[in-house]
């Protein structure tokens, strides 16, 4: 067995990740992450990461607020200020950034396209 340090994020990481652009309804977008039980979906444009929505997201800016899933975009709740990992990274590292940042969902990329997610 491996040090913890050693163990890399590309590992443990789930390579089904969902996608959604930024001009998708939420309702489609909360159909489909509810369809492949998943708890956030990565905001792409041109394959290049621009956000992600979160059920978090979804509870506290559109169920709270009352607002009509069928008629707000993906990008008008999405996050923007993003921060992610490279597969290479140590899981322990990805686990630490999870933990100071308070975040449960870390997008993996490459050159800005999404490889994977650790949750």
């Amino acid at each position: 067995m491996k040090p913890e340090e050693e163990y890399t994020v590309a590992e443990f990481m789930n390579k089904d990740v969902v996608e959604a652009t930024a001009e998708t309804l939420v309702i489609d977008c909360a159909n489909v992450m509810a369809a492949e039980k998943v708890s956030s979906a990565v905001v792409t444009n041109d394959n290049a990461l621009v956000g992600i929505v979160t059920e978090k997201d979804l509870a506290r800016k559109i169920v709270a607020k009352g607002l009509d899933p069928k008629k707000v975009k993906v990008g008008d709740i999405m996050t923007t200020d993003l921060v992610t990992v490279e597969p290479e990274t140590s899981l322990y590292d990805a686990m630490l950034k999870l933990n100071s940042r308070k975040i449960k969902h870390l997008p993996v990329v490459r050159d800005n396209v999404v490889v994977g997610i650790i949750t």
